[in-house]
């Protein structure tokens, strides 16, 4: 997987902070690692969490508990932990895109400001994709392209968080 996939853009400074969660990892192969900045998930009752899988999250099916802040300790005999920042909707998100020329002029990416998507996992880098759906579990929001070139803004719907 890949390192620092998602960063903060901004966050609402009514949501207090950026403090993070300690999360149980269970024990797995060095490609289980999650990485700084990748997204976790976590099954609904589940006391360990997880790297999500491509195309999610769906709302109301796929629960995200946020974006990790450390690696990963889990080795393959032993369960380890990771520290996450939580998602809410006040905070927005930069990832890069799936496909890059979908987003590089400013009216495109207008254009698909307020859209639901989801996130791409390919080759161990998580992405955004571009096609809107009801269910889907991001937003895309408004950005300076000029300032964040290859870059999306996002944040999670709360239909996505697994404190939900």
């Amino acid at each position: 997987m890949a390192i620092g996939d998602f960063t903060i853009l901004e966050q609402n400074s009514s949501n207090g902070g950026r403090g993070s969660r300690k999360c149980l990892v269970a024990a797995g192969a060095a490609s289980t690692i999650i990485n700084p900045g990748e997204p976790v998930a976590r099954a609904l009752g589940a006391a360990v969490v997880t790297q999500p899988a491509t195309n999610t999250p769906v709302v109301a099916t796929d629960f995200y508990v946020g974006i990790a802040q450390t690696a990963s300790t889990q080795t393959a005999a032993a369960a380890g932990t990771v520290d996450v920042i939580p998602i809410n909707s006040a905070v927005t998100w930069l990832v890069a895109p799936k496909v890059t020329a979908t987003f590089d002029t400013q009216s495109e990416y207008d254009a698909l400001v307020g859209d639901r998507v989801l996130i791409d996992l390919t080759a161990g880098v998580y992405t955004v994709l571009a096609t809107d759906g009801a269910t889907n579990g991001l937003v895309i929001q408004p950005l300076d392209v000029a300032k964040y070139p290859g870059k999306v803004a996002v944040a999670f719907r709360a239909g996505v968080s697994d404190l939900t």
